[in-house]
Parts: structure tokens; C-alpha cells; sequence
């Protein structure tokens, strides 16, 4: 079939075209078989709406213009996927994990910058020390050890040690790194769970991943929307900082 195996694929990497069947509803190799897992993607694509109509009432929170970037990887993350549960190929299932990681890197450098004020070259270490260790958990660790779903578990202690640190600070978005934390523990659960679940459930649970990871991305994109913008617009707003006022004793001493 030519959209399951393009011929610029097929003619070069062969093996990218084997088909992939790693979930519960899918019974047969059609394009429709994962009606379910595949049409609970649009929840990406609504997530990322409502978060660009969120950000045009904060015109302050996105100077670099990584907020849009995260909002259209967004998107890309439900596409991708979408993609996946319709031709699920090899090379169709590397375009549902790289929009993934595209955004947790980004959004990662966004939370260095934004939320801690990490330099660039410590911020540029933690990125390849978070890409390392989820390539090694995704090359190293057996597929059958949580399903194939290894590869998150760098996300999840990331995602943890992150809201924790936040709380520790006494920082707003604190709260909604863990929800988010939390969030992304039940779907992982969900991930796992497909498999074990399909003989009494036929669809499976992983759209519940899809349904779940998409209020995640949006929890964390609107935290970055909502609580970066005064951090943001204090930094670089130009005004003094206000003088510490003097102890009541230290005025007295220096009247004559």
C-alpha cells in the first residue's frame, strides 16, 4: 500500500515499512482498524487551540517565541499519532514519538529559562543529559518491560522533580507541574494497562493515553502562558528594584 510504505521510504529503508502492532484494538493491518485510538488524537488539536487563544491574552508571555513553538508541536504530537494509528509502520510510528520529544526538549529549555534562570550551557547539559537517558531507557531497556513505554519514565521523574522543586520555591506554576505529574502517572498507567485489559475490553485503554497526554501538554503549555508572564514582565520591565527599608533603630541613630 503506497501511504504505508512511500516509495522514497520503501526503496531506500525497507524495514522502515514493517508493520507495527502493539495495541489492543487493532485487529487487522487496515487504515481504519484503530478507529478509537486514532480519532482520540483530535484532543491534541483542540488542547492546542484553546492554548493559542489563551496566549493572545497574554501578549507578554512568549518573547522568544517558544510558547507558539510548544502550541504547534502540539499539534504535530496529535497529527503524528494520528498518523501512527492509521498506517502503523515503523517510520510511521518514529513520526508519532519525535514530535514527543520535540516538545518536552522545548519545553524543558522554556522551565530552565523561565521558571529557574539556568544559563545556557547548564540548560544545554540538562537537555542532552534528558535525551540521553530517554534514548538509553528506549535502546536498553526490553520491549516487553512496560509495554514498549520505557522511554517515559525519564519524563515522569523529570516531570516530579520539577513540580517538587517549584513547590520547595514557593512558585505558582507549582501546582500545575503536579497535577500534570499526577495526570501523566494515570496515563502511563493507561499505556500499560492495553494489553492486559484487551481480552475483557476490546478497544483497550490506550486512548485514554491520547485523551490524558493531551490535557497534560495542555496543563503545561497554559502554565508557561499564565505563570511566566509576570516573572517575564518583572524581569525585563526596566524599573528599579524598591530600596529595603531601614530598621526603626537605624533611622533613630542617625537623627542628630
Amino acid at each position: 500500500m503506497p501511504i504505508a510504505c512511500p516509495s522514497l521510504i520503501g526503496g531506500s529503508y525497507p524495514e522502515l515499512c514493517a508493520a507495527v502492532d502493539h495495541y489492543c484494538e487493532r485487529t487487522s493491518s487496515a487504515l481504519n482498524a484503530e478507529p478509537v485510538n486514532a480519532l482520540t488524537n483530535a484532543a491534541f488539536l483542540i488542547g492546542a487551540c484553546i492554548a493559542w487563544r489563551i496566549r493572545s491574552s497574554h501578549s507578554q508571555c512568549d518573547e522568544n517565541g517558544l510558547v507558539v513553538a510548544l502550541i504547534l508541536t502540539m499539534g504535530l504530537v496529535g497529527l503524528g499519532s494520528f498518523l501512527f494509528h492509521t498506517v502503523a509502520t515503523r517510520w510511521a510510528e518514529w513520526a508519532d514519538v519525535l514530535p514527543i520529544m520535540l516538545f518536552m526538549l522545548l519545553y524543558l529549555w522554556l522551565v530552565l529559562t523561565t521558571f529557574f534562570g539556568w544559563p545556557r550551557w547548564a540548560k544545554s547539559l540538562a537537555l542532552a543529559a534528558y535525551f540521553a537517558a530517554t534514548f538509553y531507557a528506549e535502546a536498553s531497556v526490553p520491549a516487553g518491560v512496560l509495554w514498549g513505554g520505557a522511554l517515559y519514565v525519564p519524563t515522569v521523574l523529570l516531570m516530579l522533580v520539577i513540580g517538587t522543586s517549584l513547590y520547595l520555591r514557593q512558585m505558582p506554576a507549582a501546582g500545575a507541574f503536579l497535577i500534570g505529574t499526577a495526570v501523566f502517572i494515570i496515563s502511563f498507567a493507561a499505556r500499560t494497562l492495553d494489553i492486559t485489559v484487551c481480552p475483557v475490553f476490546p478497544v483497550g485503554t490506550h486512548f485514554l493515553w491520547h485523551l490524558l497526554n493531551a490535557a497534560l501538554l495542555f496543563i503545561l503549555v497554559r502554565a508557561a502562558i499564565v505563570y511566566s508572564a509576570p516573572i517575564r514582565a518583572g524581569r525585563h520591565s526596566g524599573s528599579p528594584a524598591p530600596r529595603p527599608a531601614l530598621p526603626a533603630h537605624s533611622e533613630q541613630s542617625n537623627q542628630p
